[in-house]
């Protein structure tokens, strides 16, 4: 007698509700992964953010003081540009010997880190000059992309097609088309987009925080009252943070321009620092001269001690200019 044993199939019905299960699965497993890569990308962000405030550190016991916002040199020449003195190299370039980038900071010529240097703007000295209406020339070397200079939850480096500050920093006189609208100014240099083969400075995600308002050589009383660490020629020293290191903002971080459209960024070498004044904002609202992120609900901040503080999009403007403040006698603790 023969026997034979049938074998049965997944019906129709069978098959739709293991697929209906898998894609329920799926859709709840995705937000928890999305979660753990955010929080991912902001606990790396913030160690970028505390490698930096320690390299600071480190340049002050080196050199006597913190380095400054941007250098700018009273015998600097603007380049093919014409309209920007040199050398503008700024905070993150002065950090890189501290930052383990000792090798990187050994291409540039030692006269882009002199206050008294005859040098043209760094991002309108070298040829070949791109044809562009800006005719800029970077020096070899700051097209390097330096990850800690780079918050993993952004794209700055891999979008080409938007514009890039080569300089950053409050002053006193601005391109009108440049001013954010408020009394207080912060000036921007602005490089088109490259044309192939030829050099195009790297983006970062950090900048140093220049003070509620910022500040400059014949800043009012109102924007010196708000005075920050890093600004144009600065030479802060840790004992001259009197509202304590602890209680006062160093580097924030910024997406450049609106998240969105990636219409900005801002190249490392040359974007110094920039002034609180405007707020906080999220990654679709931000704007060239604004602090930034795609963090949810918060930007992160290095303190003058090193620390790192996730502040809130909705913190106020006046807790955030006493934050920048190193001097203003009007402490405030950043956790409360």
């Amino acid at each position: 007698m023969n026997c034979r044993s049938e074998r049965r199939g997944f019906t129709l019905i069978e098959l739709l509700v293991v697929i209906a299960i898998i894609a329920i699965l799926i859709g709840l497993l995705l937000p928890a992964v999305q979660k753990v890569r955010d929080a991912a990308a902001r606990m790396a962000c913030s160690n970028n953010l505390k490698q930096i405030a320690l390299a600071s550190h480190n340049y002050e016991s080196t050199n006597g003081v913190l380095p400054p916002g941007s250098m700018q040199s009273p015998n600097g020449n603007p380049g093919t540009n014409g309209t920007w003195n040199g050398p503008g190299s700024g905070t993150l370039a002065h950090l890189l010997p501290y930052m383990e980038q000792t090798g990187l900071y050994a291409q540039f010529p030692i006269d882009y880190f002199k206050p008294t240097s005859a040098v043209a703007s760094w991002a309108y000295s070298t040829p070949p000059y791109d044809p562009s209406g800006n005719k800029q020339g970077i020096l070899p070397g700051a097209q390097n992309r330096i990850k800690p200079y780079e918050c993993p939850a952004d794209n700055a480096n891999d979008v080409k097609n938007s514009g890039i500050f080569d300089e950053l920093y409050p002053g006193n006189s601005c391109s009108g088309g440049y001013n954010p609208p408020l009394a207080a100014s912060i000036c921007g240099d602005y490089l088109n987009p490259p044309t192939a083969g030829y050099l195009y400075p790297a983006a970062t995600n950090y900048v140093g925080c220049a003070g509620g308002l910022g500040a400059y050589e014949d800043a009012s009383a109102a924007n010196l009252l708000f005075k920050g660490i890093y600004y144009p020629k600065s030479k802060t020293k840790m004992t001259d943070i009197s509202d304590g290191t602890s209680n006062t903002l160093a580097f924030g971080e910024t997406l450049g321009g609106n998240g969105i459209t990636k219409d900005f960024s801002l190249a490392w070498f040359g974007a110094g620092s920039m002034p609180v004044a405007w707020g906080l904002k999220s990654w679709d609202q931000g704007q060239w001269y604004t602090f930034s992120s795609r963090h949810s609900g918060v930007v992160q901040f290095a303190m003058g001690d090193g620390s790192v503080r996730s502040l809130s999009l909705t913190m106020s403007n006046r807790t955030l200019r006493l934050l920048a403040g190193a001097a203003d006698g009007m402490a405030v603790n950043p956790d409360n």
